[in-house]
């Protein structure tokens, strides 16, 4: 019991003070008793550097167009830095072939037409999400962002063994 009644007098000092305009420890401040004006000082360890950027969120904003691969794709894509940090990617007049299990994956590889005419891009790089084939605008949040290499390329991919064909690819600048 005197222990809820020792917090409720800590708490009780501590409002008045917040109210009354003094300092509380952690918190330091010049002024001179005949002023009345108490001036917080910024201090060191309080303001901290905002955290470095990745190479790929450096590179924001990134758009592209689709190309067709292994399905009829178009539509484009745009990626940007949101102002609470996050990064998106926004699909727009998207289309592509009917899938059970289409998956939106950014590589570091750039998308390349061979002699053939065939567009294609390395084949590993980063899953981002799960996305609808049938949904012409959609926006997906990339997770992991901060740690990402640079990236130029953002591929559809039909997660189904054992090809997980490229649906279509977009050639991000």
């Amino acid at each position: 019991m005197s222990r809820i009644r020792m917090n409720r007098g800590i708490g009780a000092v501590l409002l008045a003070l917040a109210l009354s305009g003094c300092a509380v420890a952690g918190a330091p401040v010049q002024g001179s008793a005949t002023s009345g004006a108490i001036t917080p000082i910024p201090s060191a360890s309080l303001a901290s550097e905002p955290p470095a950027l990745s190479e790929f969120e450096q590179q924001l904003p990134l758009s592209g167009s689709f190309v067709s691969q292994a399905s009829d794709t178009t539509g484009t894509a745009r990626i940007e830095r949101r102002a609470d940090g996050s990064v998106w990617v926004t699909l727009e007049g998207f289309r592509t072939g009917d899938a059970s299990d289409l998956r939106l994956y950014l590589k570091t590889d750039p998308l390349l037409q061979d002699s053939n005419g065939h567009w294609g891009s390395s084949e590993s790089g980063f899953e981002i999400a799960s996305i609808d084939p049938t949904a012409p605008t959609q926006e997906i949040e990339v997770p992991g962002a901060w740690t990402m290499p640079a990236i130029r390329t953002l591929t559809v991919m039909n997660y189904v063994p054992p090809d997980f064909p490229a649906f279509g690819s977009a050639a991000l600048g």
